[in-house]
């Protein structure tokens, strides 16, 4: 789950400041902001003395019981109402947890505290139990141009949709270059920099209105494709978007421009799923794992990319092999697996992206899209509707025997 909440971390050791700076660097923070300050608990009064407070304060403190609650005082004066505190000290004590509790503080962290600790503790603060469910989020990213990572996103999210019995939201986030219209043989009056244009105007109900219906599997929110109608696109405007696109549908994918820009950086980060889609070339390489140096540390061990080697065997005496790839690649410390490799097949390609279709129904007894759904169910992290619907009555017959 990703969180956006502001927050200052007050820290006295350099073990705590280490774990702090940890947990804003984590990926479920990656829309928060966090900033990291020196001098503990006894320097939070005087730094809100003429500033704001923000959501959550986490201090770090290594006094005496008397003298801690002496400074917590003088911290809640200055405090504005709904302010939570974390507390992180080094007294192993329960009846100060709950002299703690009871003076308002949401939480108290036993040093040597660890950033899994203190994002735990941010995150049992933060969650909604009634807040609505939330559609998984992929990104795909091509390493170099011409890799074919659109086409795959529009084919997965189109798998996608169909595998859950609703349909996904394809964001076409390539103002300049975007393929959708043509991929998708789509008609459409306003794109995606209509909706990047006024962000603050945006809603479920605005959104629906711009979203192309392609079939009852796939709503896309189209690229205009020109030059002339490609702007400037802020972060906050495409997380608005991509926020409120999760919550009216089980997938949303994003296909990225390959743009190295902070919205795009950010993107790659805060997705539940980043793709990164490169061709068997040394070029391809080269990038891919530069993108796993970069990508690797934000995105953690726990949500690491995923590469898509596409275009096999389009040059078969000079190509670099899967293997090459994996060599390279899954080594440490990076974190980018190799999770697909599609062959060169530009005649189904080439069809589809003619007739505006899916690469299914360009060829139906294909393997390719087959390997490409497949793909999708992994990226969803879920089972398709039909094997849920089988599952639940393999339980009903269970209970009635």
């Amino acid at each position: 789950m990703l969180h956006r909440i502001s927050a200052d971390f007050f820290s006295l050791t350099p073990e705590a400041a280490e774990a702090l700076a940890a947990v804003r660097d984590d990926r479920a923070f990656a829309k928060s902001r966090i900033a990291l300050l020196p001098g503990g608990l006894e320097a939070a009064p005087a730094h809100y003395a003429d500033r704001p407070t923000p959501q959550v304060v986490v201090v770090e403190d290594d006094g005496e019981d008397a003298v801690l609650l002496a400074r917590l005082e003088r911290l809640a004066e200055v405090c504005e109402p709904g302010t939570r505190v974390v507390v992180i000290g080094g007294r192993n004590d329960i009846a100060l947890y709950r002299r703690l509790l009871a003076q308002g503080v949401s939480d108290y962290l036993l040093r040597p505290v660890t950033a899994r600790q203190v994002a735990t503790a941010l995150s049992a603060i933060f969650a909604d139990p009634s807040a609505p469910s939330r559609g998984r989020v992929v990104a795909f990213w091509s390493v170099r141009g011409g890799a074919g990572a659109s086409t795959l996103a529009q084919n997965a999210a189109w798998a996608m949709g169909r595998s859950q019995g609703e349909a996904a939201i394809y964001l076409d986030l390539d103002l300049a270059f975007g393929t959708s219209l043509l991929a998708c043989n789509l008609d459409a009056k306003q794109s995606v920099a209509d909706v990047l244009a006024h962000p603050d105007r945006l809603d479920e109900v605005l959104l629906e209105r711009f979203l192309v219906a392609y079939d009852e599997a796939l709503s896309v929110l189209p690229s205009p494709g020109d030059l002339r109608a490609a702007g400037e696109v802020g972060l906050e405007a495409v997380d608005r978007l991509v926020d409120l696109a999760a919550r009216m549908a089980p997938a949303v994918v994003i296909d990225l421009p390959r743009l190295w820009s902070p919205w795009t950086q950010h993107m790659l980060v805060a997705a539940d799923e980043a793709v990164l889609v490169a061709t068997p070339d040394l070029v391809a390489l080269r990038d891919a794992k530069t993108m796993a140096e970069v990508l690797g540390p934000k995105r953690g061990d726990a949500a690491p990319a995923r590469l898509v080697l596409n275009k096999l065997d389009a040059a078969k005496r000079t190509q670099l092999s899967p293997r090459d790839f994996e060599e390279t690649l899954g080594a440490a410390p990076l974190s980018l697996k190799l999770a697909l490799a599609l062959p060169f097949d530009p005649l189904l390609f080439g069809t589809a992206a003619n007739n505006g279709q899916m690469l299914r129904e360009a060829g139906k007894s294909h393997k390719i899209p087959e390997q490409i759904a497949a793909f999708a169910t992994q990226l969803l992290g879920r089972q398709p509707a039909e094997a849920k619907a089988r599952a639940r009555k393999g339980v009903l017959a269970w209970l009635r025997t």
